[in-house]
């Protein structure tokens, strides 16, 4: 199924959540945001909307290195001789040019997971901590592996209940672990638009339902 699909059902999750409370406009926009995102979640273990959104363009980091390469060779052709300046020219080549093969979108999700996690050290904000940790692994997953799956589901609604209890938010953790858990519902084979299922149970076991 879509992302754009994803998005939509994540956000009427928490819209009907919100009708379910009866809370205040103000609330009922937020719990619609955060089932927006819920329900994209799972697709972190791929280059989705989410993950998209969230990463810092991989470009950057490339055109970081480039420069870096850049002045390298500069350095090398003014300031050094013999052996070292051959090696500078080298290694400012392989700076400019390598990035692009080895720095991957996934590579990126990492990066950003690693900036929350020092955000969330620094600022003590544990729900962000465990979010961090959640993007982190999610980077290193195959799609629709275990985020997509009870533990993932599980681990989502713990960072949903932290959150919640941070922020204090009415239904954040319903809205969350519902759209979250939706994600999983509309990726099964019993829809005719799946030509693949969901693995509920792994790593236990594989079936996909």
């Amino acid at each position: 199924m879509k992302g754009s699909s994803h998005l939509a059902i994540g956000g009427a999750a928490g819209l009907g959540v919100a009708l379910y409370l009866h809370t205040d406009p103000l609330t009922t926009a937020s719990l619609i945001g955060i089932g927006s995102v819920a329900g994209l979640a799972p697709d972190l273990d791929v280059n989705g909307k989410l993950s998209n959104r969230i990463t810092i363009s991989k470009k950057w980091l490339i055109l970081f290195f480039a420069a870096a390469g850049l002045l390298l060779i500069g350095y090398s052709y003014f300031t050094l001789s013999g052996f070292t300046q051959p090696a500078g020219f080298v290694i400012g080549l392989c700076l400019m040019l390598l990035p692009r093969l080895f720095i991957k979108q996934r590579t990126m999700l990492f990066v950003t997971g690693a900036a929350l996690a020092y955000a969330a050290w620094y600022t003590d904000i544990f729900w962000l901590l465990l979010l961090s940790i959640f993007i982190i692994v999610s980077s290193f997953l195959a799609h629709r592996s275990l985020t997509h799956s009870i533990i993932g589901t599980a681990c989502f609604a713990a960072i949903a209940w932290h959150f919640e209890q941070s922020v204090q938010l009415e239904g954040s953790f319903l809205a969350g672990t519902l759209a979250y858990a939706s994600h999983l519902v509309a990726d099964m084979k019993i829809w005719p638009v799946n030509k693949k299922g969901v693995k509920w149970f792994q790593p236990l076991f594989n079936k996909e339902f």
